[in-house]
């Protein structure tokens, strides 16, 4: 294991931002759909956009918790 450093703590301040956003962009998905039911019923679901957005969402999640736990960790930075 190796000590926090300076990049290590602004990495993990990252992967919180992109655990956080894939919720959100989850959310704005389903509430943009809603909105467009809601304003005109017969309007058409662009499903592939809403499911690259989900897929995108997913992969933030994942992403941003893979960067906690490696940082937490302790890894140093390549290079530096």
């Amino acid at each position: 294991m190796h000590p926090l450093e300076t990049g290590n703590i602004i990495l993990i301040i990252l992967g919180a931002v992109l655990v956080l956003s894939g919720p959100y962009i989850i959310y704005r998905t389903i509430k943009g759909i809603l909105d467009r039911r809601k304003a005109d019923p017969q309007a058409r679901i662009q499903l592939f956009n809403s499911a690259l957005n989900f897929l995108i969402a997913v992969f933030f999640f994942i992403a941003g918790i893979l960067f906690i736990i490696n940082n937490l960790r302790g890894n140093p930075l390549a290079g530096m």
